[in-house]
């Protein structure tokens, strides 16, 4: 299991898809924190609410993790390799957790570099301005943890996803069609809260109170219902369809 795990884990370092998800995170959280820190009076930057806001904007690092776990699960299928990673492990399901497992890693990677990359440029930022720093609080270290554990939990539905669907395009379009359009419209009739992407949310504001979210620990079990769900029935699919 640890060779498939890394060498799935290789498989995605071999690729350029870390460099440019690393630039797109560097240009989301940059502009997003930047824009965020300039257009708020200082009164209001100098609360803890405030700077948290700041820190969560790392969680965009947990979208990328979503889209790292499909191309993780179905990427093969589009590149024509899955015949020959099923050729070197026949047992399917064993190649199925492998990539969960390299999909939760590469999620907390991704997100810890989104946090890494949020967390220089709020503090450069705050730093310069008459206001306490508070990035470094217990609150927002907490909302850290919470973050890289969303990372991978996204990850690993991602890789349940792709596994599902094995098509890249068509999965990444589906995901991000239903965080933008599908869960919203949840919301009309107040069960949001039980979406994937509202569950994850959840795990990543570290139980943050919100009307919209479950707390901490419903929302990481429904997540990992999720997950489990999606990467079982993908596993059952891989397991039964031919590859040529």
């Amino acid at each position: 299991m640890i060779r498939l795990i890394r060498a799935e884990l290789v498989k995605l370092s071999t690729t350029r898809l870390f460099l440019w998800l690393g630039l797109l995170i560097v240009a989301l959280s940059g502009f997003v924190t930047t824009i965020t820190i300039l257009s708020t009076d200082e009164l209001s930057l100098a609360t803890l609410d405030q700077q948290r806001s700041l820190a969560q904007f790392a969680a965009v690092g947990a979208i990328i993790a979503l889209i790292v776990g499909i191309v993780l699960a179905a990427g093969e299928y589009a590149h024509g390799t899955i015949a020959h990673t099923f050729l070197v492990s026949p047992v399917r399901p064993r190649v199925v957790a492998a990539k969960l497992i390299a999909g939760a890693i590469v999620g907390v990677l991704v997100t810890g570099f989104a946090e890494l990359v949020t967390w220089t440029i709020a503090a450069a930022w705050i730093s310069g301005r008459s206001v306490p720093f508070l990035l470094d609080s217990r609150p927002i270290l907490d909302t850290y943890l919470g973050i890289l554990g969303a990372g991978a939990l996204a990850a690993v539905l991602g890789v349940g996803l792709g596994a599902v669907l094995r098509r890249q395009t068509a999965a990444i379009v589906i995901a991000l069609v239903w965080l933008l359009v599908g869960e919203p419209v949840l919301s009309t009739a107040g069960i949001q809260e039980y979406a994937p992407g509202h569950a994850i949310a959840a795990v990543a504001v570290a139980g943050e109170r919100s009307s919209e979210l479950l707390g901490l620990w419903p929302g990481l079990l429904v997540a990992l219902f999720y997950g489990i769900a999606f990467a079982a029935v993908g596993a059952v699919l891989m397991d039964r369809t031919d590859v040529s």
